[in-house]
């Protein structure tokens, strides 16, 4: 394979992650809701939106208000997902765009995946398989975060909200984001995180500083990305705003955490000796 040939293949990747899904077309054919009576040509009725050609319950039915529990039926949950891990930034873009359908609830989806990443770190592993996590000895600002998982990722997702606001708020692409955008934005790039995390937990039980290191550098690429994708900036342009709206976000934890847990602020400032370890044997 020829250096064209790859430049060809890497055009028609990024032409393949730009594209926004499409919706089947609407049909001809006229149908009687079964909800509401009312006689309508299209996919679904425009009076109470009941979806057309619904006959009576299978199994299938069975199936899907099973799967609409965890949010797996209609405006998947899995595509949502599957978009964020192989298009991020066009993605988000998409939806405070105003192309709502194409994902599942932001926030709604930030709760269910914390939930089954939470019980799979906290619960699944440690109870039921007996392995060790280090979190086993959480104690204050730790044991909140293990107790009130989702709420915790929500807050972190507000932490990042006004430095992304002040900091992309010129951008080529998707200039002048609102702070309410810039919320779903944070929502769906802390989901995101989660998602990571879920995918590397095999690393944990590693316990060396080689699975923190694979982890930070994952999240770095895939924010990196999602930056670049969203707000259209260069590789340059998007690194050191990155680098900016992460450090302000540090900040802001570490403030957080000295006016609530004053006590565990030892902790924290040993937690940063990583940067010694990342200066010496990775830089």
């Amino acid at each position: 394979m020829n250096l064209q040939q790859l430049k060809r293949g890497f055009e028609r990747f990024r032409r393949w992650v730009r594209r926004t899904p499409t919706f089947r077309p609407a049909s001809e054919d006229e149908y009687l809701c079964q909800c509401c009576g009312h006689r309508y040509h299209g996919n679904y009725c425009p009076r109470c939106s009941q979806k057309a050609g619904l006959g009576r319950i299978t199994w299938r039915s069975v199936l899907n208000g099973v799967m609409d529990v965890w949010g797996l039926g209609s405006r998947s949950m899995p595509l949502s997902v599957w978009q964020l891990l192989y298009r991020p930034g066009y993605f988000i873009g998409d939806y405070i765009s105003g192309k709502r359908q194409l994902s599942f609830p932001p926030v709604k989806m930030l709760f269910i995946i914390a939930f089954i990443y939470a019980n799979i770190y906290f619960w699944f592993f440690p109870e039921v398989l007996k392995l060790p996590l280090e979190e086993q000895g959480a104690v204050g600002y730790k044991l909140w975060i293990r107790e009130h998982y989702s709420l915790a990722m929500l807050a972190m997702s507000v932490l990042a909200i006004i430095p992304t606001w002040v900091i992309f708020r010129h951008s080529p692409r998707n200039s002048h984001h609102t702070i309410p955008e810039g919320f779903f934005i944070q929502v769906l790039f802390q989901t995101l995180t989660i998602v990571l995390s879920l995918l590397t937990i095999p690393l944990d039980f590693t316990q060396s500083i080689f699975s923190t290191v694979v982890y930070d550098l994952l999240i770095l690429a895939y924010y990196f990305v999602g930056y670049k994708q969203l707000f259209g900036y260069g590789i340059w342009g998007t690194l050191w705003r990155q680098a900016l709206v992460f450090i302000c976000i540090v900040i802001s934890f570490m403030f957080l955490i000295w006016m609530f847990y004053p006590s565990m602020m030892d902790t924290m400032i040993e937690a940063l000796d990583i940067v010694s370890f990342y200066t010496e044997y990775v830089l």
